[in-house]
C-alpha cells in the first residue's frame, strides 16, 4: 500500500514539473514572437499575437429577436432593437413647497389635585385576609422567586414587544 502512495506522489510531482516547463516554453515562444515583430515587452497597446489573428471573435454578433420576442416588445410599446431610441430630455421639476411647520407650544397639563384625600383612601377596600401570594411578595426573596417564575413560565423574549 505504501508503494502505491509513493508512486502516486512521484507521478503528481512529475506532472506538475512537466506543466511548469511547458508554460515556460510557451512564455518564451511568445517573447520571441514579440521581439521578432518589434513590439516592446509589456506594451499594453499591442495585443498578444494570438489575439491579433482573430479580432472579430472578441465582439458578440447581433442576433435578431425571435418572432415571439418581437410580438412581446410590440405589445409593451417598445421599439425594435434595430431602431435607436431618441434621447429623452431630462426634465427636473422642483419639489412642491412644504407648508410651514406650526409653532411649537408645549402644553402644560395641570397636575391632578384631590379635593378630599380621605375619600380616595376610603375607596381602596381593605384586604380581608392575607393570601400566601401577597405575603410572599412582601419579602425580598418572594419577589425574586416571582421574577424567576415569570421568566420561566412567561412568553418567550422573541414574542414580547
Amino acid at each position: 500500500m505504501e508503494q502505491v502512495v509513493i508512486i502516486a506522489i512521484i507521478g503528481l510531482i512529475s506532472l506538475v514539473n512537466w506543466a511548469v516547463k511547458r508554460s515556460a516554453e510557451i512564455r518564451e515562444e511568445r517573447k520571441l514572437e514579440r521581439q521578432r515583430l518589434g513590439i516592446p515587452e509589456g506594451d499594453p497597446f499591442h495585443p498578444a499575437p494570438h489575439q491579433a489573428e482573430n479580432p472579430e471573435s472578441q465582439h458578440r454578433p447581433v442576433i435578431a429577436p425571435s418572432p415571439d420576442m418581437r410580438r412581446l416588445m410590440e405589445a409593451l410599446g417598445l421599439p425594435p432593437e434595430e431602431e435607436e431610441l431618441p434621447p429623452r430630455p431630462v426634465v427636473r421639476e422642483a419639489p412642491p413647497a412644504l407648508p410651514p411647520l406650526p409653532a411649537y407650544r408645549p402644553t402644560v397639563s395641570p397636575k391632578p389635585r384631590f379635593q378630599n384625600p380621605d375619600t380616595r383612601a376610603a375607596a381602596i377596600p381593605p384586604a380581608a385576609a392575607d393570601s400566601p401570594l401577597s405575603a410572599a411578595l412582601r419579602s425580598h426573596d418572594g419577589i425574586r422567586q416571582a421574577v424567576i417564575l415569570r421568566e420561566i413560565l412567561g412568553p418567550p423574549k422573541a414574542f414580547t414587544v
